[in-house]
């Protein structure tokens, strides 16, 4: 095995949540990310079908989207070819006996924005004609949702840290993680890293990962993901639903 590279900081995996980190650390250091597919977001962040979506979630994850706006809207001089965000809007809908649960969301949706409103199933089914009418009980339209580019958003953070003097190594799959001395030794393969600081960006392999560093799991299990597409009926244009 060769002499070990010298960093600041260890980002182990390159999807979006270890690319935005690296993107940040390399302002403040050296940073090498690793990768163990052949390209950066292969998996969970490269198969997402992303909404910025300001209601979602519990009352800490509201907090963080809202404050992640000003930077999506308007990223960084040269982060992003086109823009992140586009609109979109969201529709909750609710069949027959599940109306405590709309007047609940709503209002978390109040909490928010003052443009989300409730709907009846006539104006739910205007909106999205291919629902059935019969089925609902109502729905809620939040307008102010928007589809996110994913790929420019992991792309951006990407070039960032290129920019930054970070590198990214891919089919480096960790097969080692040891601390000695207050310094961290990564081994991937044939290659070896070493720096103070070492990021788990793993996602559903961080225990993986936090098991080879002696850190107890908490208990993550990774996932298929699967999506299911189909084509609107003849004729019927689906570019403005929510």
């Amino acid at each position: 095995m060769r002499a070990p590279s010298i960093a600041d900081f260890v980002v182990i995996g390159a999807g979006i949540a270890g690319a935005s980190m690296a993107a940040w650390l390399a302002e403040r250091g050296r940073v090498v990310v690793l990768e163990c597919e052949s390209h950066p977001g292969y998996h969970s962040t490269g198969r997402s079908a992303a909404l910025f979506m300001e209601s979602y979630g519990t009352a800490q994850v509201r907090s963080l989207t809202m404050a992640s706006r000003a930077f999506l809207e308007h990223p960084p001089e040269g982060f992003a070819e086109v823009p992140i965000l586009s609109p979109r809007g969201v529709l909750m809908v609710g069949a027959a006996g599940q109306e405590s649960e709309l007047d609940a969301h709503l209002q978390v949706m109040a909490s928010v924005t003052d443009r989300a409103r409730r709907l009846d199933a006539a104006e739910a089914c205007a909106m999205v004609p291919v629902l059935r009418r019969d089925r609902l009980a109502g729905a809620l339209f939040e307008p102010d949702a928007l589809d996110i580019d994913v790929h420019a958003l992991h792309q951006g953070y990407l070039r960032r840290l290129r920019r930054g003097g970070g590198e990214v190594v891919c089919d480096a799959g960790v097969t080692a993680l040891a601390r000695s001395g207050g310094v961290w030794r990564v081994e991937a393969g044939e290659r070896c890293w070493q720096a103070p600081v070492v990021v788990d960006a793993a996602g559903a392999w961080a225990d993986a990962v936090a098991r080879m560093a002696g850190v107890q799991s908490i208990g993550l299990v990774p996932k298929r993901r699967a999506a299911f597409v189909f084509a609107p009926p003849p004729g019927v244009s689906v570019s403005s639903w929510p």
